[in-house]
C-alpha cells in the first residue's frame, strides 16, 4: 500500500471510529433508560433440553421466568426420559412485561412404585427474588395467570387435549400451577423447605394422578373466573402440608386472578393451614410427569403470571 493510499485509509477510518463509537454509547443510553436499542437481534432461538435438571433464564421483556426440564423423580437406567424445547424472542418483542416465553416437552417414563409415581415437573418459574418474593399473603392484591396449553400424544404439538383418549392410553400427568409458603422467608422460596405446597391443577389425566387427600373428600371449593376447584389436602413424603386445588373438568385456556386460592386457605383458620402472616415464595406452572408407555407434548402456547402486592 502506498502512502498516500495509508493516509487515505487513515483519514477514512478515522471517522468511522468515532462514528461507531458514538452510536454504540448512544445505544448503551437508550438501553439504559428503557428505549429501544439502535442494534437488536430480531432471530428467534429455539433450543431443546434434556437434562435431568437444568436452570434457563432467556431474556424478557419485564418479568424473568427460569424454565427447568426438572427430571427430579427419574434415573436413567429406568429408561424413558424428557426433553424441553424453549423459543425465546431475542429483541424480547413480548406481548406484556409478564408474557413469558413459550415452551413445550416431550416425554415418555414407565410406570414407577406406587411410593413414588411422578418422574419428573418440568415447569416455568416466576424470578422475582427481592423484588415479588417473599410476598406475604396479607399483601397479595392479585395474581392474575393467563395460560393457554395443549397435551397430546406423539412428539409434536396437539390442536387440543383429548382428555379421555390420553386416559385410554394409560397416559398419568397433569397440569399445574405450584406454589411454597412458609412462615420463614428464606424457607418459602425453597420447594423442599417450605413447609406448605399449593397447587392448582388446570388438568388430570389418568387414574394414578390423584391429587394427596383425595380419599378423605375435598375441604372446600372455589369458582374462579367460570371454572370450579375443589380442594383436597394432606402431607407428601417430605411432610409437607399439600393444598391441592383440582379443577372439575380440563381447562386449556386459563385466565383469571387466583389470589382466593390462596387467602381462601388462610382464612380457615386451621393449625395446619397457611396462614394471612405467612409468605408465598414460589410460583411456577408445569406438568407432573408420571407414567406414560409412549411419548406426549405437553405443550405451553402463552403464558403470563404475576403477584401483585399493596
Amino acid at each position: 500500500m502506498g502512502f498516500r493510499s495509508l493516509v487515505s485509509f487513515v483519514m477514512l477510518a478515522i471517522p468511522i471510529g468515532v462514528t461507531l463509537g458514538i452510536l454504540l454509547a448512544l445505544d448503551a443510553h437508550r438501553q439504559a433508560t428503557g428505549q429501544q436499542p439502535l442494534f437488536q437481534d430480531n432471530s428467534v432461538s429455539k433450543d431443546q433440553y434434556c437434562q435431568k435438571a437444568y436452570g434457563i433464564s432467556p431474556t424478557s421483556k419485564g418479568l424473568q421466568y427460569t424454565l427447568n426440564p426438572n427430571q427430579w423423580g427419574w434415573d436413567s437406567s429406568q429408561g424413558g426420559g424428557l426433553c424441553m424445547n424453549v423459543t425465546q424472542f431475542n429483541n424480547n418483542t413480548y406481548a406484556t412485561n409478564v408474557t413469558a416465553p413459550q415452551f413445550s416437552v416431550t416425554w415418555q417414563y414407565p410406570q414407577g412404585p406406587e411410593t413414588q409415581p411422578v418422574h419428573a415437573f418440568p415447569n416455568i418459574k416466576l424470578d422475582g427474588e427481592g423484588t415479588i418474593f417473599p410476598a406475604a399473603i396479607s399483601s397479595i392484591q392479585s395474581m392474575p395467570v393467563d395460560v393457554e396449553w395443549t397435551y397430546g400424544i406423539g412428539n409434536k404439538s396437539a390442536n387440543s387435549t383429548d382428555v379421555t383418549g390420553m386416559a385410554a392410553a394409560l397416559v398419568n400427568t397433569n397440569v399445574a400451577i405450584d406454589m411454597f409458603l412458609d412462615s420463614d422467608k428464606t424457607k418459602s422460596q425453597s420447594s423442599t423447605d417450605a413447609k406448605y405446597e399449593i397447587m392448582v391443577w388446570l388438568c388430570t389425566i389418568g387414574s394414578a394422578t390423584q391429587p394427596i387427600g383425595l380419599a378423605q373428600g375435598p375441604v372446600s371449593a372455589q369458582v374462579i373466573n367460570g371454572t370450579t376447584f375443589n380442594l383436597y389436602f394432606g402431607q407428601n413424603s417430605l411432610e409437607q402440608y399439600v393444598l391441592t386445588w383440582t379443577a372439575a373438568t380440563a381447562v386449556e385456556n386459563f385466565v383469571g386472578d387466583i389470589t382466593p386460592l390462596v387467602t381462601t386457605v388462610a382464612s380457615l383458620g386451621r393449625a395446619d393451614f397457611p396462614s394471612s402472616t405467612d409468605y408465598l415464595g414460589y410460583m411456577g406452572l408445569g406438568s407432573e410427569a408420571l407414567w406414560s408407555p409412549q411419548s406426549v407434548t405437553f405443550d405451553v402456547k402463552y403464558l403470563s403470571m404475576d403477584v401483585r402486592t399493596a
